[in-house]
């Protein structure tokens, strides 16, 4: 069975996506992943996938047409279209699932579940080989990084949703002071991207009383996957590296403000979220409002909150 699947641009909307992989996963399938560059790294690690297209958005929609020139000799069981994109309608298949308008209220697993017809919800989830496994490993060894662990991702690409990283220090120093919590955190791993490095440098100097490794930019998704496996408790904004650390089932807490936790909450049993205490729409859908601003918007989820969260979580 051959599948063509248009996967995502976003490394949050990717990683949601991997709960329709997980349903196709007869050897018998074989797929064909079209998606970005920067999501290229979770649809890898699939055994049915056989090939992915990562293409850089170009103008006036271009790259759909390098697309479908890769496509357009070969006949589809199945086209799984996950960005409503012309190249579903031009290549040929025999039958194709395309999303379309989304209830604003399920959350998107829930939608991506229901798109393929479903009736248990799939979580999301990647494939994890021996050799990333080793490769965390030997992170933790070459860092000597003491477990259990506490992962961080204090900065995303859009600044607005970024609670204050004053306020992660605030909430570290804080957490550490607790005798019951020091006693089950050895070490602190920072996450992130190499555009977010010298920010996290910041909140290892803030922080204190426990030992802080700041790996931002140093590996790729998958060998983050890994590591977040060997992590006690995550926390971090709405990001796609908080869709990460759920999927790898540990303990995540996501932090939500000019963001829809209806929608994009942390999925799975191990995870929470908080968000600020302005909603969403006294947000965003105000005069005045540009997401273009560089300031934050989730000042008004405090400290305190995220912080008896966290002691809830770990006890």
């Amino acid at each position: 069975m051959k599948i063509l699947f248009i996967g995502n641009t976003r490394l949050g909307d990717a990683i949601l996506s991997t709960c329709i992989l997980n349903y196709y996963v007869d050897k018998s399938i074989n797929i064909t992943v079209v998606c970005s560059p920067l999501s290229e790294n979770i649809y890898k690690n699939f055994p049915s996938v056989i090939n992915i297209i990562a293409v850089d958005k170009k103008k006036r929609g271009k790259h759909w047409l390098e697309v479908y020139f890769a496509l357009d000799r070969i006949y589809w069981d199945l086209v799984i279209d996950l960005r409503n994109s012309i190249v579903s309608r031009l290549v040929r298949k025999k039958k194709i699932l395309r999303i379309g308008k989304i209830n604003p209220n399920q959350h998107r697993v829930e939608s991506l579940c229901k798109l393929i017809k479903v009736k248990n919800i799939i979580a999301p989830s990647i494939p994890v080989s021996s050799t990333l496994m080793n490769k965390a490993l030997k992170i933790i060894s070459d860092h000597k990084i003491a477990l259990p662990i506490l992962a961080i991702a204090p900065v995303t690409n859009w600044q607005r949703k970024n609670w204050p990283i004053e306020n992660f220090a605030l909430l570290i120093n804080k957490l550490m002071k607790q005798s019951s919590v020091k006693k089950k955190f050895k070490c602190i791993v920072i996450i992130g991207s190499k555009n977010e490095k010298v920010q996290c440098n910041y909140l290892v100097k803030k922080i204190k009383n426990i030992s802080v490794i700041n790996l931002c930019g140093s590996y790729d998704i998958s060998v983050f996957y890994a590591l977040l496996k060997y992590c006690k408790l995550f926390i971090g904004n709405d990001s796609g590296l908080m869709h990460l650390s759920a999927a790898a089932k540990i303990n995540t807490l996501g932090l939500f403000g000019p963001s829809k936790d209806i929608n994009y909450r942390p999925w799975g049993k191990k995870s929470f979220f908080l968000r600020t205490d302005i909603d969403y729409d006294n947000l965003v859908n105000i005069k005045g409002y540009s997401r273009h601003d560089s300031s934050s918007l989730m000042s008004s989820l405090t400290v305190e909150k995220v912080f008896q969260k966290c002691l809830d979580i770990i006890n």
